[in-house]
């Protein structure tokens, strides 16, 4: 998933037709029962199945048997996926132009970590992809079939029309041309962005806290040679607990010996996302090491961000962001 965790003001999101608020989540989340095998299909060139028809998606479940769990899930159903995006990926926090910004900080990361070669194969799945494409710019040359995946239907949509590039879609381009400039390969951002529809063949529903998150039975091939998840995580677990579970359940998605990038956010406990008021458990670097450790991983490199006075807004108490690039162990 993206990040909303900012507010940019009342400006307009770039290349973004005015749309009503949507009830849901920016991530992942407690499946409603029947639905954990729905999905929405994204061919070559990115052509997808229309909306999904199912009004439980992104629905409280009837019985959790973790309180904490379910009182989350209730307060995203006032989440909005057009003030995420507004909140993050406009200005200020969208602001590509400093080299010392959020966005430049995060596209840099996995730039090179994905230059090495090392993280590289045929599948990837994007974790809790929420509204958001931006972590799968430099991803989408690496791996020719990519699977998005988000509990929520709205967030769903919302991929399906920057997918399908149709009247509406929020504008990725600034992102596009921030990574073909930095990977220095002189690539047209326009060929990247073909690139990134080719190669997304499905866009999932998932729920990280089932054991099983895909599913029975999911169209996505398994076990992935990658994963990559921004921001979910932690946003979407009342506690550590419900994280390390949760870490534990997306690794069962992954081969031994494949790569895990993990995104999220440092000492934060809430955010504003429209009219919701979300809570976060509070990482610090120290327990994703010891997370990603104990779910079976090496760490292979593990940065962090401040996040900067002119950045802290009013809409969450972040003080960071952390980036990991953790492989999973032989044998695990």
């Amino acid at each position: 998933m993206g990040w909303g965790k900012c507010n940019a003001g009342p400006r307009a999101v770039p290349g973004a037709a005015a749309a009503p608020a949507a009830e849901g989540r920016a991530g992942t989340w407690a499946a409603h029962k029947g639905t954990a095998k729905r999905e929405d299909r994204a061919g070559g060139g990115g052509s997808m199945s229309a909306a999904d028809p199912n009004p439980a998606a992104g629905a409280v479940p009837d019985s959790d048997p973790h309180p904490g769990r379910a009182a989350v899930a209730s307060a995203y159903q006032r989440f909005e996926p057009r003030a995420y995006l507004r909140n993050n990926y406009a200005p200020p926090r969208g602001d590509l132009s400093s080299p010392d910004g959020v966005g430049p900080w995060k596209l840099s990361c996995l730039a090179q970590t994905f230059a090495t070669g090392e993280v590289s194969g045929h599948t990837l799945i994007d974790i809790g992809s929420g509204p958001t494409i931006y972590q799968l710019l430099s991803a989408c040359t690496h791996f020719e079939d990519i699977t998005m995946t988000d509990f929520l239907e709205v967030n769903r949509r919302e991929l399906g029309l920057w997918l399908r590039e149709e009247p509406g879609a929020f504008d990725w381009s600034m992102y596009s041309q921030h990574v073909c400039l930095i990977e220095g390969k002189g690539e047209p951002w326009q060929e990247r962005e073909r690139q990134l529809r080719a190669r997304v063949k499905r866009v999932l529903h998932i729920d990280v806290h089932q054991p099983q998150p895909l599913g029975a039975g999911s169209l996505a091939p398994l076990p992935a040679d990658a994963l990559v998840s921004a921001f979910c995580l932690e946003a979407v677990s009342p506690d550590l607990a419900s994280f390390q579970r949760a870490l534990d359940h997306i690794t069962t998605l992954l081969r031994p010996g494949g790569h895990l990038l993990l995104i999220g956010a440092l000492e934060e406990s809430w955010y504003l996302a429209g009219e919701a008021r979300l809570v976060v458990v509070p990482m610090c670097k120290e327990k994703v090491v010891e997370a990603l450790v104990r779910s079976g991983y090496e760490v292979r490199d593990l940065r962090t961000y401040v996040m900067p006075a002119c950045l802290q807004t009013g809409v969450d108490d972040v003080k960071g962001i952390f980036f990991a690039w953790a492989q999973k162990k032989v044998g695990v």
